[in-house]
């Protein structure tokens, strides 16, 4: 399965669909079968199930469903699991296995309620069970990584691929994420460009210049934290000349940029490419875009005979806040 850095606040995910929305659940029969028991099986089933969700709901004790065909939050008898660990704090940024997302689920109830149900059903997973709630929604994760090449988070991942009900796999993709703890709006600094967000909270389309770009590029020569260092600076000096300039700091890509302005959607022409001319204005104050503090000169794309040109500063989308 193919690693993917996308969560919340900082890209997509990808389609996690297998299991089926809980609020999709039909009302269980009058008469249930026999409650089957998930087992851990080596292979790998060839069909998937239509609808998984339907195959681990068998699974629950009858007294488990409620009337409207919705999963009940918590057991209402029987023995209880392991309480999955979704409220635990935890300080800094770590990787996860999504076993689910829910868009549009910012309070991550939804998460939390899925979450307690599947720990019901396989009471194993409980204890590494975790929520995730982003600016977007919510997600279910499974472990607790330290990079993404942890060789547990592999181990993991086969485990559950292996967990089968009714012979068949409950899982879809199971996709490997980095996940960060969702910004404290008091923990923004002015200059931060997330501050735009808590002007426009309606997720209209806004636009900012790029004019430098920081990072590492994996040479080892510049610290996380001497580049926020030195992108903070630039920008208070920038606002000391009365530029309105922003910096933001991007977690997934350990990269920091400095842009200047905010525009609405206007600025720019999809069909064209053409910019406003208050963005024009910007670019000739601003002509080129600095990697580094330095200039950094690249080959015309498809015209190499041409030389090499500076990069010129560019329109980018202020980020949603995660």
């Amino acid at each position: 399965m193919p690693d993917s850095r996308d969560n919340f606040g900082l890209g997509p995910l990808g389609s996690l669909c297998a299991l089926a929305a809980l609020c999709g659940c039909q009302s269980p029969p009058e008469a249930r079968p026999t409650a089957p028991q998930p087992r851990i099986a080596a292979e790998e089933a060839d069909a998937e199930p239509d609808d998984p969700w339907a195959s681990m709901e068998h699974m629950l004790d009858p007294a488990l469903a409620s009337s409207s065909g919705q999963p009940p939050s918590t057991p209402a008898s029987g023995p209880q699991p392991a309480s999955p660990r979704w409220n635990e704090p935890i300080e800094g940024s770590w990787h996860g296995l999504a076993l689910q997302t829910f868009p549009g689920d910012l309070d991550g109830q939804a998460a939390a309620d899925w979450s307690r149900q599947l720990a019901a059903v396989v009471p194993p997973l409980a204890p590494k069970l975790r929520t995730h709630v982003g600016g977007k929604g919510s997600m279910v994760l499974y472990g607790r990584y330290s990079d993404w090449d942890d060789p547990q988070a592999g181990t993991d991942m086969e485990f559950l691929r292996g967990i089968r009900v009714n012979n068949k796999r409950i899982f879809g993709p199971i996709v490997r994420t980095e996940v960060h703890p969702r910004r404290n709006l008091d923990t923004l600094h002015p200059h931060e460009l997330l501050t735009v967000r808590t002007q426009f909270p309606d997720g209209r389309t806004k636009y900012t210049l790029e004019i430098e770009i920081w990072g590492d590029f994996d040479s080892g020569m510049l610290s996380e934290a001497d580049r926020r260092r030195q992108v903070e600076s630039k920008v208070a000096a920038l606002r000391a000349q009365g530029i309105p300039a922003y910096f933001h700091h991007d977690p997934i890509s350990d990269l920091s940029t400095i842009t200047v302005g905010i525009f609405d959607e206007q600025a720019l022409d999809p069909a064209s490419g053409l910019v406003s001319s208050e963005v024009e204005q910007w670019q000739r104050r601003f002509p080129t875009r600095m990697t580094n503090g330095e200039e950094l000169r690249l080959p015309v794309q498809g015209q190499p005979s041409l030389g090499v040109v500076p990069q010129r500063t560019r329109l980018v989308l202020v980020p949603d806040f995660q």
